[in-house]
This record gives C-alpha cells, structure tokens and sequence, in this order.
C-alpha cells in the first residue's frame, strides 16, 4: 500500500498557446523614460508599489523607491542593494508557461501581509506569469511594475476592471498536477 501527503503535491495552470500573443502586449502605460517614470511613481505615493523581474526591480531601486513586493529571477545577474531595506525574503518555484499554485499561495500570503518591510521573492524559474496572481489577490491601486523587453517598464493599476480582464485570461490556462 502506497501513503501520500496530498499536502505536498503542488498544480501548475499551463499558459494555453492561443494566449502566449495577447500576454506579450504591455497591459498598463508603458514608459521609456525613467525620469517619467518616477515622477508618475511619486505622484502616487500612496500606493504599494509591485516589481515583477530583475531589471525593473533594479530600475525602481535606483530611484530610491522601495517596492512592497518585488518577484525577481536573478536570470539577469543584477545585484540588489538591501542594505537600507527591511526584507522577508521567500522562494518559490516556477517553470516557464504555467503558474504553480505554491506559487499563488506564497503571493497571496506576502500581498496580506500589512507591514513596512519590503518583500523579495526569488524565483526558481520565471516569474513573468507570476504578475496574474498579483492582480487577483493585490489591492485597487497597487501599482505593479514589469519589464517589457526592448523597450521599458509597463505600469499597471490594479483595480476591479483590469482584475475581471486577468481572471477571464486565468481561467482559460489549463490545470495539471505538478511533476
């Protein structure tokens, strides 16, 4: 007779191929212009502000903004300065195409929690995808950041109609059980 510790299996919700297109699109203002960016950043300084990946996370550093939640991969070897940050650090586990539940459940877990230290995730794989359950469990107004190759930093406000658009996207990704 075989035990199992169901609480040890993990599933992953695989990115269908007719979405891989319409995710690539900047959802959100796309700027070019770190200057720009700032000042947009500053002028809404009340919000919890959310990095997804290495260099956007950098950017936001280097202009001395400390995000609430930054998820990066280190696949770019960017070094982070936290010297003058108080941080939980967690890893999760990833595969590029999919978002594995432990995955949801450790965002979900760091987006409730209400206190001034800054949280690092550090994924083990790719975080991209990682940006839908920012939206579904993130507060209206957080500001989520993440790099849109060649050519800037896309913000996006989360707020109910955006919420509705990433759940509709999130529920046409298919559902297996990890290996």
């Amino acid at each position: 007779m075989e035990i199992r510790d169901y609480s040890q299996v993990d599933y992953c919700f695989i990115l269908p191929q007719e979405l891989r297109n319409q995710l690539a699109k900047p959802y959100g203002i796309l700027f070019t212009n770190n200057t720009e960016l700032l000042h947009f950043l500053i002028s809404r300084k009340n919000s919890r502000i959310i990095t997804v990946g290495d260099v956007v996370t950098k950017t936001v550093l280097d202009l001395n903004l400390t995000p609430f939640l930054s998820l990066v991969d280190g696949k770019t070897r960017r070094k982070f300065n936290t010297e003058k940050r108080t941080i939980v650090m967690e890893r999760v586990k990833n595969e590029a195409g999919l978002i594995r539940l432990s995955a949801i459940s450790k965002i979900k877990e760091l987006l409730e929690i209400d206190s001034d230290a800054s949280k690092v995730v550090y994924v083990e794989g790719e975080e991209d995808l990682l940006v839908i359950p920012i939206v579904i469990y993130g507060k209206d107004g957080d500001i989520i950041l993440y790099g849109q190759p060649y050519a800037g930093a896309v913000v996006l406000i989360i707020d109910d109609l955006i919420r509705r658009r990433v759940m509709e996207i999130f529920t046409k990704f298919r559902i297996v059980k990890c290996e």
